[in-house]
């Protein structure tokens, strides 16, 4: 019976530690945050999608917090895929950046296809939505909360 009790107030406790997360809550508490709780950061590419919260900024660049695996995907003569790990490193790209890419344009008789050139710069401070989810996949918006990125000599590596 002890045991009983003393898992309920145990359940509870940690059911009122996953409800204090509010807007005036820490970013390093809100990302510590389990289910059901889930956040909405933007996303920085660099070569991939990374979530604002999980880079750093190392001059005039972003790079991951710790290294990402490089995953490679094999496809076999059924269509099925299989993931590979190659590597774990360290990803970046330029606050300030330049991005190329061929825009192709299809009528029926040709394509044509001409270089673009995208530049812009990622803001240092950024809004992120954070939400909880409810029953049945849905989810409701707690609030939404500004984010600054922070130095990479500040970050302990995760």
């Amino acid at each position: 019976m002890k045991k009983i009790v003393l898992s309920i107030v145990a359940l509870i406790a940690g059911q009122t530690a996953s409800a204090a997360i509010t807007q005036n809550s820490s970013w390093e508490e809100i990302l510590a945050a389990k289910a059901p709780y889930v956040v909405h950061a933007p996303a920085v590419y660099m070569g991939r999608a990374i979530a604002y919260t999980f880079v750093c900024r190392d001059g005039d660049t972003l790079r991951t917090k710790a290294p990402v695996d490089i995953v490679v995907t094999h496809m076999d003569g059924n269509r099925k895929a299989t993931f590979e790990t190659v590597r774990s490193e360290v990803l970046s790209t330029p606050i300030n950046f330049v991005q190329k890419e061929d825009f192709c344009d299809s009528t029926e008789s040709r394509t044509l296809c001409y270089p673009v050139e995208y530049t812009g710069t990622y803001p240092m401070t950024v809004e992120i939505k954070v939400g909880r989810k409810m029953n049945k996949g849905r989810e409701t918006h707690l609030f939404t909360k500004s984010y600054t990125v922070p130095n990479c000599d500040s970050v302990n590596v995760e």
